[in-house]
């Protein structure tokens, strides 16, 4: 079998309205995406997903780019066809973001052909499901209506969610204040709690907010501290009792080696998208599981529901998904999609694992030809891809870089 063929299509997808403006969210009507097609001269295609950086159009033209790496290669051969991209690129300088994001969406519908060949689901590909549900986070965004909060909290409650997640670091009184208004909404002690602060604090002051946080029933503290500074992580986890969990530190195999070696966290959040797909996810999973690391897994502001169901067959596969895993708030608030059968059907906080061979999904190739059209009205013709792009980094919110700019 040989690739004949790459596709790249920027679309963009409806949301529906959002119930409450919250200092976290960006407001945003739509979400924007790269589809990915890879065709053989068997006739298997083979679908991925890629979220846009710096604007689809960048996004999809590095994708369309590689047309001349995979043709006439075999499409399982997928460990060496990264490698070849990334030589190609130079990729070690672009990794994190715009060049491994791109070739995450060829690396997805890469497995995508593979499990087809096969006829069996990704997770049985990657040697079988531990779980053939998956777990979600019940996430509620950042208010100044702090009742408000605790009423999303207590909806979240009673839709079943057992894990109930905020971002944090805005300011220090209100942070408290807020993860407070989530234990009154749901004041069982069987819900737990989840912080990110996204990098927001100092090393003291890490340990200070965690410590007043600590009565409320946190279940670990995300990222606390600047991502290059493990030292920093591993003294504030030697200083509260709280569990600590890594992000930004985590985002590659190379950064979880690291963070290994220096025995800074108990928990990781993996995504992925930012370490180029699926192969280097499966190696970075096991690794940590070596480590005796638990995992959970991110989700993106943009994400439609070929990249979930990518990431429910990696959850499904590896032991050590062991906690309730990202779900962004944007995509329950999809109001359609580009798959056969519209976007996935939450039950309660969990969402069932696709049982088609590969990602198990197929394209509406008229809502792909849709939403295309309507991305290019909308955001090319329009200017508003910037806007977006610009929305959507304000709100991943790197204060210690944003604060002093």
């Amino acid at each position: 079998m040989k690739i004949t063929k790459v596709k790249a299509t920027p679309i963009i997808v409806p949301y529906n309205p959002i119930k409450t403006e919250s200092k976290m969210s960006t407001g945003l009507k739509v979400t924007d995406a790269i589809i990915v097609e890879v065709h053989t001269d068997e006739g298997i295609i083979g679908f991925g997903e890629t979220p846009p950086v710096l604007g689809c159009d960048l996004s999809a033209s590095i994708v369309q780019s590689t047309e001349d790496v995979l043709i006439g290669e075999d499409p399982t051969n997928i460990n060496k066809i990264l490698k070849q991209l990334y030589v190609r690129y130079n990729g070690s300088h672009f990794h994190i973001h715009t060049i491994s994001w791109a070739f995450s969406g060829i690396d997805m519908a890469l497995w995508d052909i593979a499990g087809k060949r096969a006829g069996m689901p990704l997770y049985q590909l990657w040697g079988g499901a531990y779980r053939k549900r998956i777990e979600f986070i019940g996430s509620v965004e950042r208010q100044t209506d702090l009742d408000e909060m605790s009423k999303e909290a207590a909806q979240c409650a009673a839709e079943g969610f057992k894990t109930i997640y905020t971002k944090i670091g805005i300011d220090p009184d209100e942070d408290i204040a807020a993860v407070a208004a989530l234990r009154r909404g749901a004041p069982s002690n069987k819900i737990k709690i989840r912080i990110d602060a996204n990098q927001a604090w100092s090393t003291g002051q890490a340990i200070l907010q965690i410590n007043k946080m600590e009565p409320y029933g946190l279940e670990f503290v995300e990222q606390p501290v600047i991502m290059y500074n493990l030292d920093a992580l591993r003294t504030v986890r030697d200083r509260v009792s709280v569990p600590i969990s890594a992000h930004e530190a985590s985002w590659t195999i190379y950064d979880l080696m690291n963070l290994i070696k220096a025995d800074c966290v108990d928990y990781a959040r993996i995504d992925a998208r930012f370490d180029a797909g699926y192969g280097a996810a499966l190696t970075a999973a096991g690794m940590c599981e070596a480590a005796g690391i638990q995992l959970t897994h991110h989700a993106f502001n943009s994400e439609l529901s070929l990249a979930m169901g990518a990431k429910l067959h990696l959850m499904a596969s590896c032991p050590n998904f062991t906690m309730a895993s990202g779900i962004q708030p944007n995509y329950v608030r999809l109001k359609d999609d580009v798959i056969k059968g519209g976007p996935l059907k939450m039950e309660g906080p969990y969402i069932k694992v696709p049982e088609g061979p590969g990602i198990g999904m197929e394209l509406d190739y008229d809502k792909l030809q849709f939403y295309n059209e309507y991305y290019i009205k909308e955001m090319r013709d329009k200017k508003l891809d910037r806007k977006i792009r610009n929305q959507n980094y304000a709100a991943m919110h790197y204060r210690p870089y944003l604060n002093n700019i």
